[in-house]
């Protein structure tokens, strides 16, 4: 077993069903905590686009006065 981590064998009397369902409710957590954090990197990413967007967009308007 790794130090820090959660035995594979669970102690008690479980069935296969049960490990099954709690190890794909254990994944499709981390897949929703993953997802959460990708769409809030790319919700900042997209911030800075539109910032820089909006100081190119000044910059030529600028110009052109």
């Amino acid at each position: 077993m790794i130090l820090g981590k959660k035995p594979a064998v669970i102690p008690g009397k479980y069935s296969f069903n049960d490990v099954l369902d709690e190890t794909c409710e254990k994944l499709m957590d981390k897949q929703a905590k993953y997802s959460i954090r990708r769409i809030q990197e790319m919700d900042e990413c997209l911030l800075s686009l539109e910032r820089e967007l909006d100081v190119f967009l000044a910059q030529k308007n600028r110009k052109r006065r």
